[in-house]
């Protein structure tokens, strides 16, 4: 009997400690520090003169900030739905900042800021504005460029977009790009099916790298036109792609600069859309967590903390073993997996259950 009461009581503290958690759980929700919406590294300068004003410079860094922001999360087709925003509305979404670095020499001003956007605040603006947003994590790719000049394929060292695609920087850049090796089954391959590319098969070319990602462009000169055939295979999700630019000299390579960066940004665009953040459609799962201590508990409401594509999450039902969650959160259930997945939990439908381990 003495036994069977210090049961009782053991249960009895473990609810009211539960409860407490309970409270925590709901009403706290913050985001890492490897976050989307932190931009740093953002450099600016000036002259030191009478008129010379610190919070000038202040400003000025976030102003910059915020165009980095939109390029690091917005789809390029998005960028111009938000322009001249003032001033005092990008105060408004700024959480905190940090000057990392400031010097005044030989009448110069240099600083290096950091600059944290509030999470809510800014997936709100944004929300107001009707634009996604991305939320990409960086991957790394093989980059085959194939080249054809009037019907005659080039070998990679006389191939510009080969030799140059890593030299040449883009803002954000999300994608490692690897570059292949020329292999003369390869080249004969591609020869053959020049003019079937939509049966030109890229998995073929690729597969040794041992990397699943891959984008492949079958590049075309002709009577002034460079037709682009794009395959991308980004997570196992396969597209493709037609573009074309007028070059009224294929051998002049500051006519090919601006043609390999909108490339460039067109293929992190293919990845963002992968990753796109729909504000409109927030989704809510009760999802079931058994766990054998209040520790496990709370370990995993610190991992929820962590995933910004949730919004809100809450305790909705208890017992010894089991809790049940409600989790508010933007993008897919796929999405979600993947961010559980990265933090050691694995999540499963089970006939309309969700079930988190």
């Amino acid at each position: 009997m003495h036994k069977f009461h210090i049961s009782r009581y053991k249960k009895y503290i473990f609810i009211i400690f539960l409860t407490f958690i309970l409270l925590v759980i709901t009403f706290s929700k913050s985001f890492s520090q490897e976050n989307i919406f932190v931009v740093d590294n953002i450099k600016v300068k000036g002259i030191i003169d009478s008129n010379f004003s610190r919070d000038k410079y202040i400003n000025k860094a976030f102003l910059n900030s915020f165009e980095l922001l939109k390029s690091r999360i917005l789809l390029s087709k998005d960028l111009d739905k938000i322009n001249n925003v003032k001033l005092k509305e990008i105060r408004e979404l700024i959480k905190s900042f940090q000057i990392l670095n400031e010097t005044y020499k030989n009448e110069e001003y240099n600083a290096i800021f950091k600059v944290n956007y509030n999470d809510s605040k800014t997936k709100e603006f944004l929300w107001r504005k009707n634009v996604s947003f991305s939320q990409p994590e960086k991957i790394s790719a093989i980059f085959y460029p194939v080249l054809f000049i009037n019907n005659n394929m080039k070998n990679f060292n006389e191939n510009f977009f080969y030799k140059e695609w890593n030299n040449i920087k883009t803002q954000n850049e999300f994608i490692n790009f690897i570059l292949p090796v020329e292999d003369l089954d390869d080249i004969s391959k591609i020869k053959a099916m020049k003019n079937k590319i939509d049966k030109l098969d890229a998995d073929e070319f690729v597969y040794k790298y041992d990397i699943k990602n891959y984008v492949f462009a079958l590049m075309d000169f002709q009577n002034d036109e460079l037709s682009i055939y794009l395959n991308t295979n980004f997570n196992n999700n396969k597209i493709s792609k037609n573009i074309s630019y007028k070059v009224s000299n294929i051998n002049d390579e500051l006519n090919l600069e601006p043609i390999l960066k909108d490339l460039k940004i067109l293929i992190t665009d293919i990845w963002k859309e992968e990753n796109i953040i729909n504000l409109s459609m927030p989704l809510t799962l009760i999802i079931k967590f058994q766990h054998k201590d209040l520790k496990k508990l709370d370990e995993l409401k610190k991992s929820l903390n962590k995933i910004s594509i949730i919004n809100d999450f809450s305790l909705q039902e208890f017992d010894i073993i089991n809790s049940f969650l409600k989790i508010k959160y933007y993008g897919n259930p796929k999405k979600l997996k993947n961010e559980l997945l990265k933090l050691g939990y694995k999540l499963d439908n089970d006939g309309g259950n969700w079930r988190i381990y």
